[in-house]
């Protein structure tokens, strides 16, 4: 609950960014699946968003706070001052008033076939067929190449479209490269795939709130010191 304030007679309620000064809270979308999160219910146990916050918060002397939430509810929250930030994300993903940190963190958004499907040689081909894609997320390469031409099929996260996949309700979908990556090296793939389609390759940021006590220059310093002294490569190592 949020913490309230009195002035000048008015009952003001404090974002959660200021009524928690020695935390810095970070939001997370509940659809995300390892490497990036293990979430049992509302709580982080394990992932890239666990180790990268905690560096970060130490960097900038404070706790790391987790809130999850379903995405939908993550632009709303941030520009409202229940958090002061959220990871991994593109400016594209997340429109609102934030400001952005530089981008850090290496990844890209593919395109898997089944092995026993045609592969398509290039966004165009995939006209009118049925991908695989997660609920509330936006794909920016396929929206404007293919217009009213993309057939979405949504499903919770990536693990339920690798699902769908190897049941032969779709042939294509949408996965991010961190994410097929670790499911390769645990080799828990369901199906057998073709080499992915590259839609995307990018580097994400932070969205910082503008309630946040942190300062985007503040933010962007402890970027450059856990760029400079390995912690970021170091954790990406640990899920590849």
């Amino acid at each position: 609950m949020k913490k309230h304030l009195r002035m000048a007679g008015w009952l003001l309620v404090a974002p959660l960014a200021l009524a928690n000064p020695g935390k810095l809270v970070i939001l997370l979308d509940d659809s995300t699946e390892m490497p990036l999160a293990s979430l049992q219910g509302a709580t982080l146990l394990a992932g890239i968003h666990l180790d990268l916050g905690q560096a970060l918060a130490s960097e900038l002397g404070k706790q790391a706070s987790f809130r999850v939430l379903p995405r939908k509810r993550i632009s709303s929250s941030l520009q409202n001052g229940d958090a002061d930030l959220v990871c991994l994300y593109l400016p594209e993903w997340l429109p609102g008033p934030f400001r952005w940190s530089r981008p850090f963190l290496p990844n890209a958004d593919l395109l898997v076939t089944r092995r026993d499907q045609p592969r398509p040689g290039s966004i165009a081909a995939l006209a009118g067929q049925s991908i695989g894609t997660i609920h509330g997320f936006h794909y920016p390469e396929l929206e404007a190449r293919l217009g009213s031409n993309l057939v979405r099929d949504d499903a919770p996260n990536a693990s339920s479209n690798l699902k769908k996949l190897e049941a032969g309700r779709t042939r294509h979908a949408a996965v991010n490269q961190l994410y097929l990556r670790y499911q390769q090296k645990l080799g828990q793939l369901p199906v057998a795939l073709h080499p992915p389609l590259v839609l995307n390759s990018y580097r994400a940021g932070c969205a910082l709130s503008r309630h946040s006590r942190i300062s985007l220059p503040q933010l962007n310093r402890a970027i450059a010191r856990l760029l400079h002294d390995d912690t970021v490569p170091r954790i990406l190592a640990k899920y590849r």
